[in-house]
Formats: structure tokens, C-alpha cells, sequence
């Protein structure tokens, strides 16, 4: 799902894969957080990992800090494994890390989208980048 093109969401196979852009405000990242709720119900019953393209994302606003961090431990208490990051800037990384609660074998961060994917293969993950990604 795109909204006001925020973000873009989908879940293929055990993969979420969510595509951020722009300024987050509070009410965004809870719409957000719906969204992924939603879309996550299918594979939450099993171990499942993200694929996320943060390339075009400023950040959140400082007020909507704690609901990027109720997404990540939602995640993690769904049976989120594993996440491949895709940043432009160090800043992207340090927001994401400062909310995620993953050591570095299941969280990569890096800057090019096929070793994001040949990491993921490499946990065991089928990836199948929908075309909003390629």
C-alpha cells in the first residue's frame, strides 16, 4: 500500500518489504504501524524478515520517535527475524538502529540493494523484489 507516499508496503512469501520517503509526523507512523499490522497478520506465525529502503526517508519527527519504536518491537514480538536496511546516510542508520533491537546477525545495514537481498537469500529467504523496488 502507498500512502501520500510515505511509504510503500507489501508482503511477498516471509518478506515485508516497506520502501520509506519524506518527513514521518506522529499520525503517520501510527497509520503506519496499522498498515503493517495488517499486512504482517498473514505471516506472523512464523519467522518472517523485512527488506527495508530507507534511501529516501529524512527521519521522523521527534515526537513520533516512540511509535517507530512500538513498530519494531511489534515486529520482534511477531516473529520478526531478520532485516536488511537499505541506507543513503549514516543518520538513516542511527535512527533505525536507535529503535531496532537486532545484534548484527539479523540486521544488516548497507547501501546496495542486492547484497540487502543476497543477505536475506542467505538466511533463508526467498526474495522477490515487487517492481516499486527495482
Amino acid at each position: 500500500m502507498l500512502r501520500a507516499n510515505l511509504y510503500y508496503m507489501k508482503v511477498v512469501d516471509r518478506v515485508l518489504y516497506v520502501k520509506f520517503s519524506g518527513i514521518w509526523t506522529k499520525s503517520n507512523v501510527k497509520a503506519i504501524f496499522a498498515d503493517c499490522q495488517r499486512q504482517v497478520s498473514t505471516i506472523k506465525h512464523q519467522p518472517w524478515a523485512a527488506y527495508i529502503d530507507v534511501r529516501d526517508w529524512i527521519m521522523p519527527s521527534m515526537e513520533a520517535m516512540d511509535d517507530l519504536q512500538q513498530i519494531y518491537d511489534w515486529c520482534l514480538a511477531n516473529n520478526q527475524t531478520h532485516e536488511a536496511t537499505i541506507c543513503r546516510f549514516d543518520m538513516q542508520k542511527n535512527i533505525i538502529g536507535d529503535v531496532s533491537n537486532y545484534g548484527a546477525d539479523f540486521q544488516l545495514y548497507t547501501q546496495e540493494p542486492a547484497e540487502a537481498c543476497r543477505w536475506l537469500e542467505q538466511k533463508g529467504f526467498t526474495i522477490s523484489l515487487p517492481d516499486e523496488f527495482k
